[in-house]
């Protein structure tokens, strides 16, 4: 069986069984060699979630969702929060998404479609369809890893928030205080540029056409240095002109940006920003399958590719340098990952850290994530809005590298959050945001209206 299902969906009784057989298997928990390690084994490839207790009666929801594979799933003690005694994994159960999702997909011809709905750290619903590679019959899984782009923007405004939480880097910073020696002819317009002014795209920087124009994206694809050094050109050719509009004054979407707040958190701690990424917040969150670049194996089909529209119909992009941005973009844009776990990650955000989960983040940084300045909409990573299926304050964001298409919500009032992704990029008309944006607003229906 691929997933699974709930019983009322599939209709199949021997599901039904599977399921209670799997849970009074998996219920039981056992050490591993490491003494400080939680081992849970895993009896089918279905969808568990952990959960922990104080006191052996009370179970509380620590990870909503981890795929099942053939090997037993580890984690750390550490991931207990502080009063919690002992973990368990149980197998879920949640509405089947892929009759919509596969209607969906054919009215708007994309390859692969998946989505899903959480809601106070439960899986409400979630399904994956198409293929991973068009023309191919490999199916897409719900465990298979997807780009994610710009989603990225949050997750490094989040890693700042931690590094601000703990008085190593502050909001105000200046680009000048801590890159200034990296670039000694330094524009006086970039010099004052702070922290928070990047990650809310108003720190002047030029957009892509502009980097086009100038030589620099070539510059990026061409050179063969290490990421840093990439990133200190791409520092050194835009800030020995001045900024695009006086700082603090313009909202300029921007991926500069973003790329030199996340050099400034690399220069503070003194690990770069992939590292950072992987030990702060993918680690603590659990998120297995996070990394960077387009996910697969070059000449395989293990993983869903990347499309583009070409005379309208999707075309695969075989994973390599040619399916994605450079490398050097990371901060802005680079991360992947699974359905689940980026579940994981918003949802997270939805609870500002609150509940069971890792704290990570002080009550008041989560505030200042999810608060735009006066008179303005995009706050740090995140554009924010009211919608009356919210509750109140809903968070936003899309994601591209021009072959992926993310479209993520969350609810802070209602503690949901939902994702929708595709395989293929907007294309000239907007294809992929008006597909994601078609199971959007049915998920927003039959599932956070009430």
């Amino acid at each position: 069986m691929r997933t699974l299902r709930n019983p009322i969906f599939s209709g199949r009784w021997w599901i039904l069984a599977s399921h209670v057989l799997a849970a009074l298997l998996a219920l039981r928990t056992t050490r591993s060699h490491a003494a400080d390690d939680f081992r849970f084994p895993v009896r089918f490839e279905g969808i568990y979630r952990l959960e922990g207790t104080r006191d052996g009666t009370q179970w509380d929801i620590l990870e909503p969702a981890i795929v099942g594979r053939a090997a037993d799933v580890l984690r750390p003690r550490s991931i207990l929060p502080q009063g919690f005694t002992d973990a368990r994994l149980v197998p879920d159960t949640f509405v089947d998404l892929d009759p919509m999702l596969e209607k969906l997909r054919e009215k708007h011809h994309l390859p692969g479609l998946a989505a899903i709905v959480i809601r106070s750290n439960r899986v409400l619903a979630a399904g994956a369809v198409g293929v991973r590679v068009e023309g191919t019959d490999a199916p897409v899984m719900l465990g298979d890893v997807w780009h994610h782009g710009s989603l990225t923007k949050s997750m490094t405004a989040t890693l700042a928030g931690m590094l601000v939480d703990e008085g190593r880097i502050r909001w105000d910073t200046t680009l000048g205080e801590i890159l200034g020696t990296k670039v000694t002819d330094m524009h006086p317009g970039w010099r004052p540029v702070t922290l928070s002014q990047l990650l809310r795209h108003r720190a002047g920087a030029p957009d892509h056409d502009q980097l086009v124009t100038n030589g620099v994206w070539r510059a990026l694809w061409r050179r063969r240095d290490a990421i840093p050094e990439k990133r200190t050109q791409w520092l050194r050719a835009v800030t020995t002109n001045a900024p695009v509009a006086a700082p603090g004054t313009k909202y300029l979407y921007s991926n500069t940006g973003y790329v030199f707040a996340g050099m400034m958190l690399e220069s503070v701690t003194g690990k770069s920003w992939e590292d950072l990424m992987r030990e702060r917040l993918f680690a603590p969150l659990s998120m297995d399958t996070a990394g960077f670049g387009p996910p697969g194996t070059p000449g395989r089909t293990n993983q869903p590719w990347g499309h583009q529209w070409i005379d309208g119909v999707p075309v695969g992009t075989r994973p390599g340098p040619n399916a994605d941005n450079p490398p050097a973009l990371g901060p802005a844009g680079t991360m992947h990952g699974a359905l689940f776990d980026l579940a994981k990650y918003l949802m997270w955000h939805a609870r500002r850290g609150t509940g069971s989960g890792p704290t990570l983040l002080r009550p008041e940084t989560f505030r200042q994530l999810h608060t735009p300045e006066a008179g303005e909409t995009y706050a740090l990573g995140w554009a924010v809005s009211h919608r009356p299926w919210a509750g109140g304050k809903a968070l936003n964001h899309t994601g591209s590298n021009t072959q992926w298409f993310s479209n993520a919500w969350v609810a802070p009032e209602k503690q949901a959050a939902l994702l929708v992704l595709t395989n293929i990029g907007d294309g000239t008309n907007n294809l992929a945001f008006k597909a994601t944006d078609a199971v959007l607003t049915r998920l927003i229906a039959d599932h956070l209206r009430r």
